[in-house]
């Protein structure tokens, strides 16, 4: 017989009620119920939670919908000037597009306001934009800070009115929705998030700073622009900020980007911690490299503004859509090409001038080409200066032509033989007129003067290319032998003809070889 005082017996009882009670609250049946996963952000209207829709047929970039006791905001309005498929998809949501309050315009790229126009007129909803951006928002142009090197002849452009500026910092409230605008300059000067905080939840509507969400994904970001030449309103600094700033915030509930439709399979807007600082860490080290080779080499792009691209290599500026390109060494003045007509003559006086040269003299022009990009200034440029012409032996007819009697005309071998400067020339074939190509050891780079082949492509650069090469004087199997002949140069810097986009000439990693494949793949596929 086992005697228990009451005090045991009490405590006894205390731990089983207890063991009770915990199991009770423990159970799975009596936990809070978690909010059910957000759908993902698919290619048609969704609503990612409650009163937040995504518009997902508004292709290429996403228009987002929030329903306020006030009326609807929308953020971004997509690229239609009548709006039509964003006010289809609202009907299709059982949202009338009448109610419509604000327009909140996450930057100044046309596929994101184009429509915002038309939905004030209908509405007369205010519209509201980053101070950076209205000035192109509100003019409607130029073409390249409103579509940067996208090609979209198709699509035509208007001013858009913007009613409110932000700075960043300022709370937009409608109804019972409150709307915290970030600056996050960098994909254009004036891009904002807006934050939203409503219910306990906050969904970040994050513009182009962060285009979609799949991990690892190469373009989850909208850094392009940071890597383009300032016309197109891209920063590498402002945008490393940007993401330094978003990385310091707490995780938001959802993160709503600008082109969801850029994700193979929809993704869930709902990020985890570390997912959500995976996508942002992956950017701020590409901008860091970025900015740290931009203050090593410089960022040389030929876009058109006169720089010193090594010491003592200048590009001179862009003569009738050619570049022009120069050495200057102790053995003289060389010209890479003579384009543009007469001009060309005007077009140097004028830059030498600027640049203190006004008493010098060219010592010789060197063509890739004996066709008339190269050539077209030749004569007036030989008649005013008496230089040296270095012109391909496969074109030297043509170039003899072009010369004033007494001209000093020098094969590529006659160029190396000079001692000039260090050089190799590289005979191609297979578009134009005896193309040729210079590989220049200058500043302790590897330089390339490559003419016309090969291109950076863009879609009117492919298209001139394979009419070119596939034409009248081409070859594509000479094009691409040409390619092949190239593949082991790896210049340092890559000065073509015709720049495209303002390209940089600075190349780095595997930026030669995919230039090649591309190129090669044109005329493989």
């Amino acid at each position: 017989m086992i005697v228990q005082s009451k005090w045991a017996r009490r405590g006894f009882v205390v731990l089983v009620l207890g063991g009770v009670f915990l199991a009770v609250f423990l159970s799975p049946w009596w936990r809070p119920l978690e909010s059910p996963p957000p759908p993902p952000l698919a290619p048609w209207p969704v609503a990612v939670a409650p009163g937040v829709y995504l518009l997902g047929e508004t292709y290429p970039a996403a228009v987002y919908a929030v329903d306020t006791s006030d009326g609807l905001v929308l953020i971004d309005s997509g690229i239609e000037a009548n709006a039509a498929v964003v006010t289809r998809q609202l009907s299709s949501l059982g949202l009338d597009v009448k109610r419509l309050r604000a327009i909140l315009l996450t930057h100044g790229h046309g596929d994101h306001f184009l429509g915002a126009a038309r939905l004030r007129e209908l509405t007369g909803a205010k519209i509201y934009a980053g101070r950076a951006d209205c000035r192109p928002i509100r003019q409607g142009g130029p073409r390249e800070a409103l579509f940067g090197t996208h090609h979209l002849p198709e699509v035509s452009i208007h001013p858009t009115p913007v009613d409110v500026e932000l700075a960043g910092g300022e709370t937009v409230a409608v109804g019972d929705a409150r709307f915290e605008v970030l600056a996050t300059p960098g994909h254009t000067p004036g891009s904002v998030c807006y934050l939203l905080q409503r219910d306990g939840q906050t969904a970040l509507f994050t513009g182009d700073v962060i285009l979609c969400l799949t991990p690892g994904k190469k373009d989850t970001l909208g850094t392009s622009p940071a890597y383009l030449s300032p016309k197109y309103r891209g920063n590498a600094r402002d945008y490393l900020a940007s993401l330094e700033r978003l990385r310091a915030l707490p995780v938001p509930d959802l993160v709503l980007p600008g082109h969801p439709q850029q994700d193979e399979a929809p993704q869930s807007p709902r990020l985890t911690e570390e997912r959500w600082h995976a996508l942002l860490d992956d950017g701020i080290r590409d901008l860091e490299q970025l900015l740290a080779r931009y203050e090593k080499d410089g960022a040389n792009f030929l876009d058109g503004e006169p720089k010193e691209l090594l010491k003592g290599l200048r590009y001179l500026g862009d003569n009738d859509g050619s570049a022009v390109y120069c050495l200057d060494c102790p053995q003289g003045l060389f010209l890479v090409d003579a384009p543009g007509g007469d001009y060309l003559v005007d077009f140097l006086t004028a830059r030498f001038k600027a640049l203190g040269w006004k008493k010098r003299k060219l010592t010789a022009v060197l063509l890739t080409s004996a066709g008339k990009e190269a050539t077209a200034g030749l004569t007036a440029l030989v008649q005013h200066t008496g230089c040296k012409v270095v012109a391909p032996r496969a074109g030297l007819d043509v170039v003899q032509s072009k010369c004033p009697p007494g001209t000093e005309i020098l094969t590529e071998e006659d160029l190396e033989k000079k001692g000039w400067f260090e050089v190799h020339a590289v005979p191609l074939r297979g578009r134009g007129r005896a193309p040729l190509a210079y590989k220049v050891r200058w500043a302790h780079k590897t330089v390339l003067f490559s003419g016309n082949i090969p291109v950076k492509l863009s879609i009117p650069g492919a298209a001139k290319l394979l009419s070119e090469v596939a034409g009248r004087g081409g070859n594509p199997g000479d094009y691409l032998k040409s390619l092949s002949d190239l593949k082991g140069v790896r210049p340092d810097l890559w000065l073509p003809a015709v720049p495209v986009h303002g390209q940089n000439a600075n190349l780095y990693d595997r930026d030669w070889e995919d230039i090649l494949e591309q190129n090669l793949y044109l005329f493989v596929r």
